[in-house]
């Protein structure tokens, strides 16, 4: 089971020692089959689990390889898929101009719509809220001096 499966707590210096014990895993794997062609022994044996990497069995003789590369497309067929492809970009490039050209007026006028109306309403919430108040004392301290004034 792997100490990082979902569920299980592993402490912080836990995850650091996994971490370094597979890194120098790693490193050992590295250098054991970078080195040379010619077959030696690692320099530090490093007890590999089972499950912790696969284990390759086959041994190839390079001269075994193919040596003829992938066969390209002949050149007629390369210039064809290239005029498609050009075809294809100018054909997208022309729908999206013109899904701009139609769509994206309407969308704006629709946001913009929705802003006015928006921006409108708490202009309205934001003078009911502070300008009426304010309005309305100075009213009735005018109303209060003209009686006073009579009296």
């Amino acid at each position: 089971m792997s100490m990082w499966a979902p569920g299980s707590r592993v402490e912080p210096d836990d995850e650091l020692k996994a971490a370094d014990e597979l890194l120098g895993k790693a490193d050992a794997l590295l250098r054991r089959h970078h080195r040379s062609t010619e077959p030696s022994e690692p320099d530090v044996f490093v007890a590999l689990e089972d499950e912790d990497l696969p284990v390759l069995t086959d041994v190839v003789d390079p001269a075994e390889l193919p040596t003829t590369p992938l066969a390209a497309p002949p050149h007629g067929e390369q210039n064809r898929l290239v005029e498609q492809l050009v075809g294809l970009d100018t054909e997208i490039s022309r729908e999206v101009e013109a899904w701009f050209a139609t769509e994206f007026p309407q969308l704006l006028s629709r946001e913009l719509d929705k802003f006015s109306d928006h921006l409108q309403e708490e202009t309205l919430a934001h003078l009911r809220a502070t300008l009426l108040p304010a309005l309305s004392e100075r009213i009735s301290r005018r109303l209060e001096d003209e009686s006073d004034d009579l009296h």
